[in-house]
C-alpha cells in the first residue's frame, strides 16, 4: 500500500532535456501554492516547473574539458502522506520510514541491476536557518561520473503531519575530473528561504 505521494526518484544520473530558464534577480522567487523558495540569481536555471505536482528543479553546469559538465541540481517538492497510519506518526517516524524506503529503491532499482554503486549512506538531522531537517546523504557512482548528494526533509509539525518537503541536492562530477566547483552554499541559501504556505 502507498504511504506517500509518488515523486522522482533521488538518483538523478540522467540530465533533463526540459527548456531551462535562466534565474535572474526578476525571477529568482518560486511560487507554489503551498510553498516558495528563493533562488540565488545568476548562476542556475530553472527547468520547467511542475505546478500541479509543485515540483521545482534548478540546475548548472560547468565545462571541465571531459567531455562531459559537472552539473549541479536541487530539487523541491511536496509530498503528500496518503495513508492513514503514518499520518499518526512523529515526524521522526516519517522521516525515517521514508528515508529507509528511499534507501530500498536505490538499492533493488540501482544496484541490484548494475545501474551504479552506492556507498557513504548516513542518516542524520541538521538545523538550517530557523528549521530541522531530517537528512540522508550518500556516493552514487557508474562507469561515467560519480554523484555526491544529500536528501533532506522537512515537516511542518512534530507529528501528524499530513505532508512534508522533499528536497535533493546532487553535484553529479564526470570521472577523472580534478576540479569540482561546490554549489551548496548557494543550495544551503535557498533552503533557509522556504517558507511554508498552509
Amino acid at each position: 500500500m502507498k504511504r506517500y505521494m509518488s515523486i522522482a526518484g533521488v538518483v538523478l544520473l540522467a540530465s533533463c532535456a526540459s527548456p531551462e530558464t535562466p534565474i535572474t534577480r526578476n525571477n529568482s522567487q518560486i511560487t507554489f501554492p503551498h510553498y516558495s523558495i528563493v533562488v540565488p540569481p545568476d548562476r542556475w536555471h530553472l527547468l520547467r516547473p511542475n505546478e500541479k505536482a509543485e515540483v521545482a528543479v534548478v540546475t548548472t553546469k560547468i565545462d571541465l574539458g571531459l567531455g562531459e559538465p559537472a552539473t549541479y541540481r536541487m530539487q523541491f517538492a511536496r509530498n503528500e502522506v496518503l495513508h492513514e497510519v503514518p499520518r499518526s506518526w512523529s515526524a521522526r517516524q516519517v522521516a525515517d520510514d521514508f528515508r529507509n524506503m528511499e534507501k530500498q529503491i536505490m538499492i533493488e532499482q540501482g544496484v541490484r541491476r548494475g545501474q551504479y554503486k552506492l556507498s557513504d549512506v548516513v542518516m542524520g538531522e541538521e538545523s538550517v536557518g530557523d528549521k530541522k531537517f531530517y537528512t540522508m546523504k550518500y556516493t552514487a557512482s557508474d562507469s561515467h561520473v560519480n554523484q555526491s548528494a544529500s536528501l533532506y526533509l522537512y515537516f511542518p509539525r512534530e507529528e501528524k503531519n499530513a505532508y512534508f518537503m522533499v528536497i535533493h541536492y546532487s553535484e553529479i562530477i564526470p570521472r577523472g575530473a580534478a576540479i569540482v566547483v561546490p554549489f551548496r552554499r548557494d543550495f544551503l541559501e535557498t533552503l533557509k528561504s522556504l517558507r511554508i504556505n498552509e
